[in-house]
């Protein structure tokens, strides 16, 4: 991610940072459990239901089954990449420090894979040691490219 990018989010991450550890990456994402399309039909309800498929695999207590899907309306979600860890966190707003929802440290962190674009944003799944695995949503395919850079192909 550009250093520009990194700063806007820094003041939402850093301070959940233990003593030490070091921001690598910050990317705001959307999980593909928890995203939902404009509108409020049958139509809209059947894409939601189609655009989810996948978002989760693993069993009860993977890693991926800990992974929030939801974190209500206005929130900004970032998926932080740091020299320990990977981390979700959630802000109101990024000049303040954020909420810590969900972390794994970086070494079950195994790669990242680029799902095929099916919407506007770009899809990635994250896999983890336990063989399970979790889908995002990013705006941009070079976001997953840095993430990948950091977490492994």
């Amino acid at each position: 991610m550009t250093q520009a990018l990194m700063n806007r989010y820094r003041n939402a991450v850093e301070p959940l940072l233990e003593p030490g550890e070091h921001l690598l990456d910050v990317a705001t994402v959307v999980p593909v459990a928890g995203a939902r399309g404009v509108g409020d039909g049958m139509g809209a309800r059947v894409g939601n239901k189609l655009g989810q498929l996948g978002a989760v695999s693993g069993q009860s207590g993977s890693f991926a089954s800990g992974f929030p899907t939801t974190t209500g309306g206005a929130r900004t979600r970032l998926l932080a990449v740091t020299d320990r860890r990977t981390a979700f966190v959630t802000a109101l707003d990024v000049r303040k420090a954020g909420e810590l929802l969900w972390h794994a440290p970086r070494q079950l962190v195994l790669r990242v894979e680029r799902r095929p674009r099916l919407q506007a944003m770009a899809r990635f799944r994250l896999h983890f040691a336990d063989g399970s695995a979790v889908s995002m949503y990013t705006a941009r395919r070079r976001t997953i490219e840095a993430l990948a850079d950091h977490l492994g192909r």
